[in-house]
């Protein structure tokens, strides 16, 4: 038997899976607000921090047709982790 396909989960709040938010793109969801209005993705408690991965997703499948294999975060706009003193 071959090895079950591991859900990848892009909303850890909400629980929502890549495979739901493809879908709902795949049906018509053309903006991360429809992204956050049709799967909860997005919404979260912790302020949408899954949004880094939903843009990216979401610019890549507009412009090709078709999902990447793997989704490059978002990173602009992200303050940098504090400096350890030494």
């Amino acid at each position: 038997m071959g090895a079950k396909k591991k859900t990848e989960i892009i909303c850890r709040c909400n629980n929502v899976s890549r495979e739901t938010i493809e879908q709902a793109i795949r049906n018509g969801a053309t903006t991360l607000n429809d992204i956050f209005d049709t799967t909860s993705a997005g919404v979260g408690p912790c302020g949408g921090s899954c949004r880094r991965k939903l843009g990216p997703l979401l610019e890549h499948f507009l412009k090709t047709g078709t999902f990447p294999e793997k989704i490059v975060e978002d990173l602009t706009g992200k303050a940098p982790p504090p400096k350890k003193d030494e």
